[in-house]
This record gives structure tokens, sequence and C-alpha cells, in this order.
């Protein structure tokens, strides 16, 4: 079905964990004009533009929109949350000067250019499952069932053949399952309920 969502409350005990490995590159820009996952402009000034700048000074990057994609997967957006973990946002294209991302970018938010390599991506789904094994062991006194994981597709991509080493850090006895997606929803118990784009998510059942 197009357009729909699947809801399932289930009644078992769980741990999450949610990292995702980009570091900032950029001093914080708000965004003063966007409509839904379609970023206008930074401070005034359009997004593409401003988004050219912040790639040339990092690394002399020459981005253009016929290898947006080929690039930007390297460079995707963080909206700034008061004590809690960047919201990653995926950069999917560009056109008119605009940039469109894979999920909502509210007008008034402050975004960062992130960047990453495959050592702090891996890194950080370690983090994820040490998280969200903490927080089973915490709860819970007896073993887990089941390790589900939700991975995004784009980390996937940008990993290549390094993406087996990801799995493997965030791998625990027992069985193990999960999907790669466009986009991940979680919540650990401590933050607000978020779509991320770019992050791992393991949870204990």
């Amino acid at each position: 079905m197009q357009d729909s969502a699947l809801l399932v409350f289930l009644d078992y005990p769980s741990g999450v964990g949610v990292a995702h490995g980009w570091d900032s590159i950029s001093r914080p820009y708000k965004v003063t004009s966007a409509q839904g996952n379609i970023i206008h402009s930074l401070d005034w000034r359009p997004a593409f533009e401003v988004y050219q700048e912040i790639l040339a000074n990092h690394g002399g990057q020459h981005i253009t929109p016929d290898n947006f994609f080929s690039i930007a997967k390297a460079y995707p957006f963080g909206i700034t949350r008061l004590d809690a973990e960047m919201v990653v946002r995926d950069p999917l294209s560009t056109q008119n000067q605009h940039i469109t991302c894979a999920g909502e970018v509210p007008t008034g938010a402050f975004v960062r250019v992130l960047h990453g390599n495959q050592h702090t991506l891996i890194q950080a789904a370690q983090r994820a499952h040490a998280m969200a094994h903490e927080a089973w062991c915490e709860s819970q006194s007896r073993p887990y069932e089941l390790q589900f994981v939700v991975d995004c597709i784009s980390r996937a991509l940008f990993l290549e053949q390094d993406f087996r080493q990801e799995l493997a850090v965030i791998h625990s006895p027992g069985p193990m399952l999960g999907a790669l997606t466009i986009g991940e929803i979680a919540n650990s118990g401590q933050d607000y309920l978020e779509f991320y784009n770019k992050t791992a998510v393991v949870g204990f059942f």
C-alpha cells in the first residue's frame, strides 16, 4: 500500500540505542525558508549557494547539480537539538538553488553541514549497540531474545564493502533481524521520538 504505515504495539521490554557518527564541519545556519523537506534559503541566502561554499572550504569539493548525490551523501545536514544528538537530514537533490532532503527541515531550525568517514560511522553503530545493550541490562535481569536493527540505506551506499564491518560490530549472539530504510524512527526513552536519516538504530527485545 502506498502512502500508508503499519503501527504495531508490542508489550515487550526493550533497550534502544541511536547514533550516527557524523561530525559538524560548519557553523550553524538558520533555515530562513523551507517547505516540508525542501530547504529554500539558509541565513537569507539560496541554500545550494551556501552549501557549495561550505563544501568548497572543506577539502575543495566542487559540487554541482550533476554530481550532487555522489558528493552530498558524505555531507548531510544536522538539525541542532538541545541536550541530544543532532538529527541528520540526507540531501537528495538540488533544483533552482533549493535542496531537497529525505525528511522535513522546519523553517527557523538551525542546521550544520556534517561529514564523516568509514571509521566514525562504524564507531557510531558500535555505540548504538552499546547504548541498547546497557538500556536492556538496566531494566532486565533476563537475557534478551532478539536483536532488531534499522540502518539507513544511505549508510550502506556510503560504506560500500565496509558495511559488512558495521553489521559485524553490532551483531550479538542470537538472532538478529533488521532492514535498510530511507529514514529511521526511534526513541531511546529519554529523548523525543524522531525521524532520522543516515542513522543506526539498535534494539534488544
